[in-house]
């Protein structure tokens, strides 16, 4: 459930782990090439076309002023934060992947208290429990 919460809270914007995103803009002649100027076409201010999320417009700067953080120092200390949050949520997934290895190896011993034959099928890893084959024997 912590694992879910962070997800929701976090949105996973601009995680280290995922490659940059693509934004093309296609042109008809290399003349609108070299004069292609991507803050008049995204029509924002040049400080924030390296934002990936919350790029706000030129009109929407001029109706209001800038909400959140504007101090560089204030910034980073935001940054730190989020970083530590997606640090704490990769911890979490990990250990939850590794208990849920641990726990299909303990109903595979379980499994192997039954009198009935088996075949050994693929050797146990760190990330995976052993694999056996049991005879069919039916219920009556």
């Amino acid at each position: 459930q912590k694992i879910e919460r962070l997800k929701s809270e976090l949105h996973l914007l601009g995680a280290a782990g995922k490659g940059r995103n693509k934004h093309l803009f296609f042109f008809d002649t290399k003349k609108e090439v070299q004069e292609f100027d991507i803050a008049t076409h995204l029509d924002t201010v040049p400080e924030l076309v390296d934002r990936v999320y919350n790029r706000p417009t030129v009109a929407t700067l001029q109706k209001e002023t800038l909400k959140g953080a504007t101090d560089p120092v204030h910034l980073k200390k935001l940054a730190q934060q989020r970083k530590n949050q997606y640090d704490l949520l990769k911890q979490r997934i990990e250990r939850e992947k590794a208990m849920f290895v641990v726990a299909q190896k303990i109903q595979t011993r379980k499994d192997l208290l039954d009198k009935t034959h088996k075949v050994k099928v693929k050797k146990e890893t760190t990330t995976s429990p052993a694999i056996y084959k049991f005879k069919f024997q039916r219920k009556r």
